[in-house]
């Protein structure tokens, strides 16, 4: 006997096909969901990032302010301690230039040979000092002169005019404070 070959009447290739068109549909239902979820939680995380550095951002930002005012605070005292000290300065001058008179006037005294006397004494910048008096005679003057360096106080004298008037000899010297003044002044101040 003869066997006939059967046909498959049956749309199996089309079946097949369906089958794999919906299998894709899933899959790729499955990739967009998987997508989106990826999408959302990279957006959480930078988002999240974002966040944290903008906190930081302003924890800085609230740091910096702090630290200006403090410099405020701190460039307010550095001028209030200049403003102090400049006082503080001022007055240790004034004291020295307080002993300075006396130990000025206290070498003058020591200092006039019998017969001499001062007139006046005018000081220039607190370092020059002129000297006007009378003496009986030029060699009280030179005296006097040659005795105002040996007191550590002042310098060499220049004589600047002297003349006679009414039997006595008017006379003008000038001459300037040593250094040392200045340190013998600030010991005594102590």
């Amino acid at each position: 006997m003869i066997k006939l070959i059967g046909l498959n009447l049956l749309p199996y290739r089309e079946i097949a096909r369906q089958k794999k068109k919906a299998e894709f549909n899933r899959m790729m239902i499955a990739a967009m969901i998987l997508g989106f979820v990826l999408a959302g939680v990279v957006w959480f995380l930078l988002n999240s990032l974002i966040n944290d550095q903008e906190g930081r951002n302003q924890t800085l930002r609230d740091g910096i302010g702090e630290l200006n005012k403090k410099i405020e605070q701190v460039k307010e005292l550095e001028e209030r301690r200049d403003a102090f000290l400049a006082r503080k300065n001022k007055i240790e001058e004034l004291e020295n230039e307080r002993y300075k008179a006396a130990m000025i006037f206290n070498d003058l005294n020591r200092l006039m040979p019998d017969g001499t006397f001062l007139t006046h004494i005018q000081s220039k910048d607190g370092t020059q000092y002129s000297f006007t008096g009378v003496a009986l005679s030029d060699s009280k003057v030179a005296a006097f002169m040659r005795s105002l360096p040996s007191t550590g106080l002042f310098e060499e004298a220049k004589l600047v005019e002297i003349k006679t008037e009414k039997g006595v000899q008017v006379f003008t010297v000038e001459t300037k404070l040593t250094r040392k003044v200045d340190a013998v002044s600030k010991k005594q101040a102590k």
